[in-house]
């Protein structure tokens, strides 16, 4: 059997939890109650800085497991884990879940390869924070969402994933009037576009080029 299919039968005997949108997971040093393994939903994981502001470091899709950091290195939760739609989730207790990574390796091995490239897109994401200002750091959250979420749709690109202005500047690490005139900005310039919640990259091309970082052709690693 697969690693995601013995991973998914094994969550699949403990009971299902459900969030609603906005609804905290996890609230920030807190000591989490257990594992979540995400069913169906996305979850965000924010940090908080001094001022209030927040910063989403990662969303997790379904398929997905958290926190790691606690479960695996046992370092102290510090961040919020908050459902941005409705959620479906599992849970179980830390000493099962290593306990079952002792006795299937392949698993942790898939665990692993998750955590590093989950660290891979945190740190491209840095990258991107501290390369420009506000307006060049909403498009490399576009294109990040484009890459990780995005359903391509001739030549455009939609991002299966419901962004408020808040989502996208907690994302880009600056406030929701900035992130709003930066949308404006590029919905002028014809860049992209909404459907219902749903963003469209209308350009990739001209989009990549307008913020100056990898283009959006340029794939993720497998399961970020």
């Amino acid at each position: 059997m697969l690693p995601a299919a013995k991973l998914k039968q094994f969550f699949s005997q403990f009971k299902p939890l459900t969030f609603k949108a906005q609804d905290p997971i996890i609230r920030a040093s807190d000591t989490p109650a257990g594992i979540y393994f995400v069913k169906s939903g996305f979850v965000k994981m924010n940090s908080s800085f001094a001022d209030g502001r927040q910063v989403t470091l990662n969303i997790f899709k379904p398929g997905s497991y958290f926190p790691m950091l606690w479960a695996v290195a046992d370092i102290p939760n510090v961040y919020s884990y908050t459902a941005m739609t409705d959620v479906s989730a599992a849970r179980m207790g830390r000493d099962q879940l290593l306990d079952f990574l002792d006795k299937n390796p392949d698993i942790l091995m898939d665990f692993t390869r998750r955590i590093l490239v989950g660290l891979h897109g945190l740190i491209t994401n840095i990258e991107h924070l501290l390369s420009g200002d506000s307006y060049h750091r909403v498009i490399a959250a576009l294109i990040l969402c484009a890459k990780r979420f995005g359903q391509n749709r001739g030549k455009k690109i939609v991002i299966d994933l419901p962004l408020t202005h808040q989502d996208i500047a907690d994302l880009a690490a600056i406030t929701r009037e900035t992130a709003s005139l930066a949308m404006g900005k590029l919905t002028r310039k014809g860049l992209i576009s909404r459907a219902g919640r749903n963003i469209i990259i209308l350009d990739p091309v001209k989009l990549s080029a307008e913020s100056g970082i990898e283009a959006l052709s340029t794939p993720l690693p497998p399961a970020f």
